[in-house]
């Protein structure tokens, strides 16, 4: 008997043991076929729907490969006017930490994506849900009558492409984002940044921090050529844009008319500050940009005005204007441009100083216009009763620019006819032609 009981015990527990891992089998296989399920691809597009706060979502068909899973895509739209319109990811790839299926959790390591297109919110008279992407993880949904958590670690994205709207957008960014607490962590390399009206810019890198409701940019270094733009701030979803932009060696030529890109160049340095509220109604998109801007190797050619006051003056350097200084402060609005200490210099020939504001098609400004004495010696009178003050090397008169910009009034054309008196009434019907066309040449240039 007492060798019997032994021998009973020992093959309950061999028993017991296979009983066990019959079970533990059983119950993988099952999980396993529910996890090729189109309930649980159902359960699993419900969650991500609720984290992306979108009407609908879906992935396609899952392969399961050990701890590896396996998507071709993923599918979701929103039509609550926020955040996006339609999310497109393909070629998904997730690595499972199944331990974390005994705490009710779904433990993804790392997922990547090879392409993810984000397209802008349709414009639409729909009430928005003014929430963002759902920040952080764990998100959390029901599965077979527990609440579940997904537990993202790292998500890596080798093709981002986001339109933030019909004008503009990146495309071709690789993208990193780790979780920290309940923010993300996110690095970005690579891609092209476009806007209408601008050059493009290739980015270097970005490193930025998603805390809802607040993506805060870090750092962004972007290039075109050899020009360099560094971008820092914040853009609060849906609410407002605040960024700082320190730009160098920026080629003037790209962000002119074609009409002027044969007649000035030169590069840009400078700073300016971007703001823009990011909301629905009448001040959504009125962006504000206010900074300054200093050019070098600034250059001036091909103009009809430059030809004509060489001519009439007898001087061969009007007809190439070396710029050797030209800056200014700037305010632009969508509806106003104020510019600010400006300075433009030929040295040698002509400085302007001063400041203008265009606003509604109507230009006010007051100049400080200096020439040289050789310069002014082919105009009769004008040193006596014109430009009558003398300063660093120049002449100078102060000229008001008044009246509609198309066809500006300017009070320095009836001062050089009255100083020239009859003597040479058909040179001066040449001085007030050449000056007239010189004004709005000069105009057109500024305003654009």
């Amino acid at each position: 008997m007492k060798r019997i009981l032994p021998r009973i015990l020992g093959w309950s527990a061999l028993g017991l043991v296979v009983l066990l891992l019959v079970a533990l089998v059983l119950a993988r296989a099952l999980f396993n076929q529910y996890l090729h399920s189109a309930a649980f691809r159902h359960t699993l597009s419900q969650g991500a729907a609720r984290a992306l706060h979108a009407s609908d979502a879906d992935f396609s068909p899952l392969d399961f490969d050990g701890s590896m899973v396996y998507g071709e895509n993923f599918h979701a739209t929103r039509d609550d006017g926020g955040g996006f319109s339609s999310i497109d990811a393909d070629q998904l790839r997730a690595n499972f930490d199944w331990h974390g299926l005994l705490h009710h959790a779904v433990q993804i390591d790392e997922l990547s994506i090879q392409r993810l297109n984000v397209e802008p919110p349709a414009a639409s008279g729909v009430t928005e849900n003014t929430e963002g992407l759902s920040a952080p993880p764990p998100s959390t949904f029901p599965l077979g009558g527990r609440t579940w958590t997904v537990d993202l670690r790292k998500a890596m994205i080798n093709e981002a492409n986001w339109h933030w709207s019909p004008q503009g957008g990146i495309a071709g960014t690789a993208l990193t984002l780790t979780p920290d607490g309940k923010n993300w962590v996110i690095s970005a390399q690579g891609g092209t940044v476009s806007q209408t009206g601008w050059p493009d810019l290739h980015l270097e890198s970005a490193a930025m921090r998603w805390q809802p409701p607040t993506l805060y940019i870090n750092s962004a270094n972007l290039t075109n050529g050899d020009s360099h733009m560094e971008v820092t701030g914040s853009i609060q979803t849906r609410d407002s844009l605040d960024l700082l932009v320190d730009f160098q060696n920026l080629n003037v030529q790209p962000v002119l008319t074609p009409d002027w890109r044969e007649k000035l160049s030169g590069r840009l340095s400078g700073h300016a500050e971007i703001k823009a509220p990011l909301g629905q109604g009448d001040a959504a998109g009125a962006l504000t940009v206010t900074g300054s801007a200093a050019m070098t190797n600034g250059v001036l050619t091909a103009l009809p005005i430059l030809d004509q006051i060489g001519l009439f003056t007898q001087t061969e350097r009007f007809r190439r204007l070396d710029l050797t200084r030209a800056s200014a402060e700037f305010t632009r609005t969508p509806t106003r441009l104020e510019m600010r200490n400006m300075v433009v210099e030929a040295a040698g020939l002509i400085r302007c100083e001063g400041s203008y504001t265009l606003e509604n098609g109507q230009i006010d400004g007051t100049f400080q216009v200096g020439l040289t004495p050789s310069t002014l010696q082919w105009i009769p009178g004008s040193q006596e009763q014109v430009f009558t003050i003398a300063r660093d090397g120049y002449r100078w008169t102060t000229m008001r620019l008044t009246g509609p910009a198309a066809h500006p009034v300017d009070d320095l054309t009836p001062r050089l006819v009255a100083a020239t008196g009859n003597k040479l009434i058909d040179g001066v019907k040449g001085v007030e032609g050449t000056v007239k066309k010189g004004l709005q040449e000069g105009l057109d240039l500024l305003m654009h």
